[in-house]
């Protein structure tokens, strides 16, 4: 489904591209964000690294990569949990968490910080009633020391994954179908109306659930199975994804992995190159504003 997020303009079903001036403005949004994520976390000894093009960003330009429209950040799953809990009684007027295991989840996996009083409507959240301008807040997880039980999870986390995917798509076909089509999406769809005897929401649920099974907090490998290369993919050994690094970030010191080469390159390749205009992918949105 991320793939429908991204067209070069505007589209028969009211999709936009941000301008340069709005990217501008919502950059020093999500910079607020930031700051207030920054705060609670060093009051209470949470830990927090930028990922993908947020990394990439803080390392090549010490900061948000020109056509960005978000930031992404990753944190243990204890750490979030404690983040989620202080965040709901310290700022419950000015931030909402969308959090996998509430039971209005809509049916995401990935959690976000939202901003009240303003919107960012994207393609995959055009049924969600709180689409304020967020950063997505993905949780490095445990995973087993076994072999066969850190593989038995793995093939658990995958199957959620796609279940959700295509329970998802068949919610909301009438509108995916303008976007999509194709065998793969009616196949999606016969596969999601299978699934339908569960809302999406506790598929979203169950999925979360597998993400998070494992609790030992000194496991060797740990994973961001919510990411785009899920569970295997996004698979390290402890020290490199949770052995942190400063690095400045539009000003402000946020982390990396110690070893940031290690985790960046076998997915982006050399990162510190800038792709030519065509390659710089731009998500579309259906509504913006950013605030009075």
């Amino acid at each position: 489904l991320q793939d429908v997020a991204k067209h070069g303009g505007d589209t028969s079903v009211g999709l936009k591209v941000l301008s340069e001036d709005q990217l501008k403005e919502l950059h020093g949004i999500l910079l607020g964000i930031l700051d207030d994520i920054l705060k609670v976390c060093n009051e209470n000894g949470l830990k927090f690294i930028l990922i993908g093009g947020s990394a990439i960003g803080a390392l090549r330009s010490g900061g948000i990569i020109a056509w960005d429209d978000d930031i992404d950040i990753a944190m243990p799953r204890k750490d979030f949990e404690t983040f989620t809990r202080i965040i709901r009684e310290k700022f419950p007027q000015k931030y909402s968490i969308l959090h996998p295991q509430d039971e209005k989840n809509y049916g995401r996996v990935i959690p976000k910080i939202r901003l009240h009083g303003t919107c960012y409507r994207t393609v995959l959240e055009r049924d969600l009633p709180d689409c304020g301008i967020f950063i997505d807040i993905y949780t490095i997880e445990n995973l087993p020391d076994g072999l066969f039980a850190r593989y038995f999870q793995g093939i658990m986390t995958i199957f959620m994954g796609f279940a959700l995917s295509c329970r998802r798509l068949y919610h909301g076909r009438h509108w995916f179908r303008q976007l999509m089509g194709g065998g793969s999406f009616y196949l999606k769809c016969a596969i999601g109306f299978c699934l339908s005897f569960a809302k999406y929401e506790t598929w979203a649920r169950w999925t979360d659930y597998w993400h998070s099974r494992c609790k030992n907090e000194n496991s060797k490998y740990v994973s961001i199975p919510a990411d785009c290369r899920h569970y295997f993919g996004e698979m390290n050994k402890r020290d490199l994804l949770c052995q942190y690094a400063p690095v400045t970030f539009e000003g402000r010191t946020c982390w990396v992995p110690e070893n940031a080469d290690a985790y960046l390159r076998p997915i982006y390749g050399d990162y510190m190159q800038i792709p030519p205009a065509d390659k710089q992918e731009r998500n579309c949105y259906l509504e913006y504003y950013p605030g009075s």
